[in-house]
């Protein structure tokens, strides 16, 4: 993980201030994907629509950490599917950025530039909460439910702790930019992955509900970060008008009293 931290450093020293605009030439589009990827890293605590997520992911958390124990002997007590095992063991070749370098050389093939965006976020989305989820392991929160058969990705690029899981990542980042980017009916598919993933994972006894949980809300923060950073204005219609607004939180002063403020806009 350190030297991954040290090679985005240098990598980052190198860029320069571009337009997140695809282009035909693959390698200024690498370096622009890696930039989105950097802003997003910041602008991802700057975005008032996570407040959104922020608020869910809160209460999510905390029923998940509630019923950890209980989840965790329920699910590892049942047989894992063929289908479920090989969609969450697909999860580790979906770290890699096959799909995303496919997708991007798809649209530039068919001049789809929307495509190429797609992909260069969701690469972008996808390193960032992986990066991330490699770092907060290093914090002590609670070691996997078993840790019989821990693969080399497992424990390679990470800390002991299992919370969050990066091994659904790729699928949860993957649903975000996809409602994103092409709407609701679309990023069932990926939403389904990730669920199958979050699965496989508790009833292999490597993950937590709350690492799953804790994962799913961490590629919501890396995909709005980047998608400030990205300013694409030609996202779904129904991400425009339900998702694609700032919401403010403040107090409000009203007939001599205080209270709270939340202000959407539209």
């Amino acid at each position: 993980m350190k030297y991954l931290i040290i090679l985005l450093t240098l990598i980052s020293l190198n860029l320069e201030a571009s337009e997140s605009a695809p282009t035909d030439d693959g390698w200024t589009d690498i370096k622009t994907t890696v930039s989105l990827m950097l802003q997003g890293s910041y602008l991802q605590f700057t975005t008032r629509n996570n407040l959104y997520y922020l608020g869910a992911g809160a209460a999510a958390s905390w029923y998940a950490f509630e019923h950890d124990d209980r989840v965790a002997a329920l699910t590892a007590s049942k047989d894992i599917k063929n289908i479920v095992n090989h969609i969450g063991d697909a999860g580790v070749f979906f770290n890699f950025p096959f799909a995303a370098m496919g997708t991007w050389y798809l649209g530039k093939k068919s001049k789809d530039t929307k495509l190429q965006r797609f992909a260069m976020e969701y690469a972008a989305a996808m390193y960032l909460a992986l990066g991330e989820s490699g770092l907060v392991s290093y914090i002590q929160i609670h070691k996997r439910p078993s840790s019989d058969n821990v693969s080399f990705w497992e424990k390679e690029f990470r800390g002991d702790s299992s919370w969050p899981s990066g091994h659904i990542m790729p699928y949860s980042t993957l649903f975000f930019k996809t409602l994103q980017f092409y709407g609701p009916a679309w990023s069932t598919i990926p939403l389904v992955f990730t669920l199958v993933s979050g699965l496989q994972r508790m009833q292999d006894g490597k993950h937590y509900l709350s690492d799953i949980v804790g994962a799913f809300f961490f590629t919501a923060f890396a995909s709005e970060g980047v998608r400030k950073a990205a300013n694409y204005s030609g996202n779904h219609e129904f991400y425009k008008k339900w998702l694609e607004h700032d919401v403010e939180v403040g107090m409000l002063y009203y007939k001599k009293t205080w209270g709270p403020k939340v202000s959407f806009t539209f």
